[in-house]
C-alpha cells in the first residue's frame, strides 16, 4: 500500500508538472509546427479583447488539464508582434484557430501553436467585423455595415457578402441556415437568417430591442439582448417566434445544459451583483439555483467579461474584468465544484476554445 501511494503521488506531481511538453502522442512536437516555447497537447487559449484603440489584443495559452499558464502574450511569442486591435471573437476548427480583430478590421488564422498563417484585412464598406461561425471550409462574418461576409477558411479569401441588417453581432450555423442577431445599437429588433446554399437573401424574425447573442443548445435557438429598458432578455426563438424565458446578461452552453448569469450593476454605487443559474434545453427545465459550488466570494460580485464551457469534458470558465488589470479565470468542473482561479496575460478576457 506505501508503494502504490508513492507512485500515485508520483504520478499527480508529474501531471502537475509536466507544464509545456507534449503529453498523449510523443510523436507530436510543438517546435516542428513553429512554436518558440514547448507546449502541451491539452491547449486552451483565451481571447483578450484588451482596450479599444490601444493595440493590445493578445492570446493567453494554458494547460487545460492543470491550469498552467504561459506567462506572457502567446501571440507575441509566437509571432514577434503584436496580434491587433480589439479582439472580438475566437473559433478552432481543423485544427486552426481564427481571430477577429474588430477595430483592426482584420481576420487572422493561426496554426495550432498560434502561429500566423494568414490576415485578411475587411474593406471599409463592410464595417467592422464582429463575430464568425465556420461551415464546409467557409468563415460567415458579421459586419457592422449590415452584412455577413463569406471567406475561404483555407487562405481567407473574400468570396462573397450578404445584406442582413444593422450592426450584427453574433451568429450560428443551424441546419444548413445563418442565423445572426441584428442590433442596430437599439434601432433593431431582429434575427436575420440566411439560406448557406443560396447565400443571397435574408429573412427576418422579430426578437426584443438590441438582441446580441445566439446560441443553439440541444437543437433549440436561445437569443439574448440587451432590451428596450435594458433589462438583458433571453428566450427561445422557435418556428418564427420569440418566447422569453428569463434574463441574462453572459452565458455559455455544453450538451443539453445553458449556463447563465445575470449581471445587475448599481450604477449610483457602481456595485455589480451576480446571480448564476442555468437551463435545460432537452426538457425546458429552468433551474434558479446556482450551478457553482464554492465560488470564491468576490466572483458574486465581479464583472464578468465571458463564459466558456471545454467541449473535452463540460468544464466550466467564467472570465471577469475589471477594465484596468489582467483578467482572471474562474474554472469550475462539469458539477459546479470550483477549481481554481488564475490569471490571463491581458486586459478583459472574453472567450476559450480548447484544442485535443
Amino acid at each position: 500500500m506505501k508503494f502504490r501511494k508513492i507512485m500515485l503521488g508520483a504520478l499527480s506531481a508529474l501531471m502537475i508538472t509536466a507544464g509545456f511538453t507534449a503529453c498523449d502522442d510523443e510523436d507530436w512536437d510543438p517546435i516542428k509546427e513553429g512554436s518558440t516555447i514547448e507546449m502541451v497537447q491539452t491547449r486552451a487559449f483565451i481571447l483578450n479583447e484588451g482596450n479599444y484603440g490601444d493595440n493590445n489584443a493578445g492570446i493567453t495559452y494554458f494547460d487545460w488539464m492543470t491550469d498552467n499558464t504561459y506567462n506572457s502574450d502567446l501571440y507575441m511569442a509566437q509571432n514577434k508582434k503584436a496580434l491587433g486591435d480589439t479582439g472580438q471573437d475566437i473559433i478552432v476548427e481543423d485544427g486552426n484557430i481564427y481571430v477577429i480583430l474588430s477595430n483592426s478590421k482584420s481576420i487572422v488564422k493561426l496554426n495550432s501553436v498560434g502561429v500566423e498563417k494568414a490576415r485578411a484585412s475587411v474593406p471599409t464598406d463592410l464595417g467592422d467585423p464582429r463575430y464568425m461561425v465556420e461551415e464546409d471550409g467557409y468563415l460567415y462574418v458579421t459586419c457592422y455595415g449590415g452584412f455577413i461576409a463569406k471567406y475561404k477558411a483555407s487562405d481567407l479569401t473574400f468570396v462573397s457578402k450578404v445584406t442582413v441588417g444593422q450592426n450584427p453581432e453574433y451568429i450560428i450555423e443551424e441546419d444548413g441556415k445563418l442565423y445572426c442577431t441584428n442590433s442596430g445599437w437599439g434601432k433593431d429588433n431582429r434575427v436575420a437568417v440566411v439560406d448557406i446554399k443560396s447565400f443571397k437573401t435574408a429573412t427576418f424574425q422579430e426578437v426584443m430591442s438590441n438582441p446580441d447573442h445566439i446560441i443553439e443548445v440541444a437543437d433549440h435557438i436561445y437569443v439574448q439582448g440587451y432590451g428596450a429598458a435594458y433589462d438583458y432578455p433571453w428566450g427561445e426563438l422557435k418556428n418564427g417566434k420569440f418566447t422569453q424565458i428569463g434574463n441574462a446578461s453572459n452565458w455559455c452552453a455544453y450538451s443539453n445544459m445553458l449556463y447563465i448569469v445575470n449581471s445587475v450593476t448599481d450604477w449610483t454605487t457602481y456595485t455589480t451583483s451576480n446571480t448564476f443559474y442555468s437551463y435545460n434545453a432537452k426538457t425546458g427545465t429552468l433551474n434558479n439555483s446556482s450551478f457553482l459550488k464554492n465560488a470564491p466570494a468576490e466572483l458574486a460580485s465581479s464583472s464578468v467579461y465571458g463564459m466558456s464551457t471545454n467541449p473535452k469534458n463540460g468544464d466550466i470558465y467564467i472570465m471577469t474584468s475589471d477594465y484596468v488589470n489582467n483578467g482572471n479565470v474562474y474554472h469550475f468542473r462539469n458539477d459546479g465544484t470550483f477549481v481554481s482561479k488564475f490569471g490571463t496575460t491581458g486586459l478583459s478576457p472574453r472567450k476559450i476554445v480548447f484544442l485535443n
